[in-house]
């Protein structure tokens, strides 16, 4: 019997099998899918309805799978990408940006009003109290999603954190629509582009 629908980009459909512990609800995917009915799900053997049965998120940057009830203890969770997201994920901040926060000598974590390109720590400057923070130094620092944690709390003070975000992303730029003018095109693919237009018409009656 023939495949109905749209054909896959990729040629053949991934496939993922996971163990059910009959506690966890939440589990890793390893591709990005966008929606719940790009997956065809198997709970030792029986077929799973879409947005009912699970569902599908990405929590920190990764791509899970949300069951309504824990798979059983040792179930064969098999996952078959049905079509898999060719678009890649467009950066959150277009330019560098700036986060201030006050420390209080308790905390350690602090969100981050912009969601990071990039999770590494070259994509971070950091400075506690106006000094720079390098790895390995008194308050040397991760990043998860858009939470920054230090490894030790910094001191009190107003705005005395300063986090600055690297990373941007290129705009490709493009013409707006109707501003290309004759002076602007090779006039012999101009004018062959009018003769072949002119040709069909006169085909077609």
């Amino acid at each position: 019997m023939a495949y109905i629908g749209t054909e896959p980009t990729y040629g053949v459909f991934q496939r993922q099998v996971l163990a059910g512990n009959g506690t966890t609800t939440q589990y890793n995917l390893d591709y990005d899918v966008v929606q719940a009915t790009s997956l065809l799900v198997s709970l030792d053997g029986v077929i799973q309805e879409p947005e009912y049965s699970y569902d599908v998120a990405i929590t920190n940057g990764q791509p899970v799978i949300n069951f309504s009830e824990a798979p059983d203890n040792g179930g064969r969770i098999f996952i078959t990408y049905l079509g898999r997201q060719l678009l890649t994920a467009t950066p959150a901040n277009t330019e560098s940006h700036i986060d201030e926060f006050n420390g209080n000598g308790s905390t350690v974590a602090f969100t981050l009003t912009k969601t990071p390109v990039s999770n590494t720590a070259d994509n971070f400057i950091v400075f506690v109290d106006n000094v720079y923070q390098r790895l390995g130094s008194s308050y040397a620092f991760t990043v998860s999603g858009e939470t920054l944690t230090f490894t030790s709390a910094p001191p009190s003070g107003t705005n005395n954190i300063q986090v600055i975000q690297l990373n941007g992303s290129n705009t490709l730029n493009s013409v707006a629509d109707g501003t290309i003018t004759v002076a602007k095109v090779q006039q012999g693919v101009f004018d062959q582009a009018e003769d072949d237009a002119t040709a069909l018409a006169i085909a077609l009656g």
